[in-house]
């Protein structure tokens, strides 16, 4: 039958197994951090083209409401050319005639660019679409595959913290006080096995007095002159020969 000391030493190792399945169950690994972060990249990488290509659009729609409008202009401008009854007011007509060409021939090479620019987003944005299906698909296989293995970690959770419960009923509320002051400032390490009669957590030697009282005493708390820990004699299985 473990002494209070064994069990206080396995209500540690339980504790320190439990904490670390718990930062295991809320932390992605690498593996699947990397795909989380390729995918979004993609999205952000969509996003943009399909912002690109809406703001190209809009820029080709008022380019050609403008090139609607100068026509309409340039057909009135000529119709005024007819009307004019002095070489003063033709020169006028015509230069803004001559303006108005210029301007329609230059909205027409905007427009036309425009329209190039917008077939390549347009080819961009679906092969990025393409894309993003295969990147989801692979993150959330990567995702699966880490809930599948974490299944068998909340299995394991449980079943250290029943234990871990089972543990704390047999364990003096003393000693439960002291060994929870102690973890506070250890980082969690309150308790320590002797071997070789050395503090195992410090490699401090223990003193023969405290040794010949830990071995007649297994149940009392005695701490280590170094490292301020809990320490565990546990006595050797019988006789090797």
């Amino acid at each position: 039958m473990n002494t209070v000391l064994e069990n206080l030493k396995r209500y540690q190792d339980l504790l320190l197994r439990i904490r670390q399945l718990e930062r295991e169950l809320t932390t992605y690994p690498e593996s699947v951090e990397r795909r989380g972060r390729e995918l979004k990249q993609h999205q952000i990488a969509v996003a943009r083209a399909e912002e690109q290509l809406a703001e190209n659009s809009g820029q080709k729609d008022r380019k050609e409401e403008y090139l609607i409008l100068c026509k309409d202009n340039l057909e009135k401008f000529e119709q005024d050319l007819m009307e004019v009854t002095n070489q003063k007011e033709y020169s006028a007509v015509l230069k803004e005639i001559d303006n108005t060409k210029r301007e329609i021939q230059g909205t027409e090479a905007v427009i036309i660019t425009l329209m190039e620019s917008i077939k390549q987003l347009e080819t961009d944005y679906e092969q990025l679409n393409a894309s993003s299906e295969q990147l989801e698909n692979a993150y959330n296989e990567a995702v699966a595959g880490f809930e599948d293995t974490n299944r068998e970690k909340i299995k394991e959770k449980e079943k250290l913290e029943k234990e871990k419960r089972r543990l704390e009923k047999s364990i003096p509320a003393s000693h439960m006080r002291k060994f929870n002051q102690i973890a506070a400032k250890r980082s969690g390490i309150a308790v320590s096995n002797v071997s070789e009669e050395c503090c195992t957590a410090c490699n401090m030697k223990i003193r023969p007095q405290m040794m010949n009282n830990m071995q007649k005493n297994p149940d009392k708390l005695f701490i280590c002159d170094n490292c301020q820990r809990i320490l565990v004699f546990i006595e050797p299985d019988g006789d090797d020969s």
